[in-house]
């Protein structure tokens, strides 16, 4: 009797499955090829999530598959092996001759629409609505789903051009490309005595984030590395001594805090140095950060053009000329040969 019942709600569950994959198909044969890409559709939002989460693992890999898809989404793989079909259907995904699929430009697009308008709503939601850093994720969430590409130039403009959500995330371009930085959890970066700066928190996980920001740990704060003991991780943040647990800071990504920063202008020729800030508005802050200048990056100081203006460095492995106002923007620290 177990088994039999066993058999029977898998079966149910298959077929509930295949009665929503093929409403999201016939649904989207019946759309218009130039209709625009917002829909308040419930089965249209679940398959732009699942592009949202393909975008992310193309960042990381190029290539992936189903199995990977249902790892970061967390639901099953049979699930995942019907979203990515839905994907090719929509034409955002392509499958190679190995079962590999890949984003096409379409899918790449219309995923990096969906980063930059979350992003940018959850700035909104902070900046002008006074929502806690643990409420804007699910209702940005929501919303990215229902803007134009004009209302979203318009939400853009209105911010400011913004270069970082409130959470320590990248606002990328229209045309341009999200952007990690170059950082750590603090479990991976500690060492006792050291100072990190906060650079960003993962914001998938609300009670843990409010708990986060309850205790002062937000994105720009500098804290000290006390201590270590087991699984408990102790911090001191201005004059507090905060105990964090080991699982919770593998959320909390730093980088190392500057002692003390200076001009990137100000380097010499042949020294290095890692950026620790970039001042400015926010489109500057963005074309800085596309020119490789993120927080933790090194930075060469390779020559001057003859009249000392520009300076040629390289960055990421590739050579930046910056005329000197605008590395006067970019805040190092100087790094010592050892």
């Amino acid at each position: 009797m177990l088994i039999f019942y066993h058999w029977f709600w898998s079966i149910l569950s298959f077929i509930f499955a295949g009665l929503w994959l093929w409403t999201l198909l016939r649904q989207h044969g019946g759309k218009k090829k130039n209709q625009p890409l917002v829909s308040t559709d419930q089965n249209y939002i679940e398959a732009e999530d699942a592009l949202k989460a393909a975008y992310h693992l193309h960042e990381k890999k190029k290539d992936w598959d189903s199995k990977d898809l249902s790892l970061i989404l967390g639901i099953t793989e049979n699930l995942t092996k019907g979203l990515a079909d839905v994907l090719i259907d929509f034409n955002w995904a392509e499958k190679d001759r190995k079962g590999k699929l890949h984003l096409t430009e379409k899918g790449k697009q219309r995923g990096r629409e969906l980063i930059r308008a979350h992003r940018l709503w959850e700035k909104y939601l902070v900046a002008r609505k006074g929502m806690a850093l643990d409420e804007v994720h699910r209702e940005a969430n929501r919303m990215e789903h229902e803007i134009t590409s004009e209302e979203l130039e318009k939400l853009d403009n209105e911010l400011g051009y913004p270069a970082w959500d409130p959470h320590g995330q990248f606002i990328p371009e229209p045309d341009g490309q999200t952007i990690s930085l170059p950082k750590h959890s603090l479990s991976e970066a500690w060492k006792s005595g050291s100072r990190m700066r906060i650079i960003s928190l993962n914001d998938k996980y609300s009670p843990l984030l409010a708990q986060l920001v309850a205790l002062g740990l937000k994105p720009g704060v500098d804290v000290e590395l006390v201590d270590r003991n087991q699984n408990i991780l102790s911090l001191r943040v201005e004059d507090k001594n905060i105990p964090i647990a080991e699982a919770a800071a593998n959320h909390i990504f730093v980088a190392p805090s500057p002692i003390l920063p200076m001009p990137l202008g100000e380097l010499p020729i042949g020294s290095r140095g890692q950026v620790t800030d970039i001042q400015g508005g926010g489109k500057h802050q963005r074309r800085m950060l596309d020119m490789g200048f993120v927080p933790g990056a090194e930075i060469y100081v390779i020559r001057k053009a003859p009249l000392g203006d520009p300076v040629e460095y390289r960055v990421k492995g590739t050579a930046v000329a910056l005329r000197q106002k605008d590395a006067d923007t970019i805040l190092v620290e100087e790094l010592n040969d050892e």
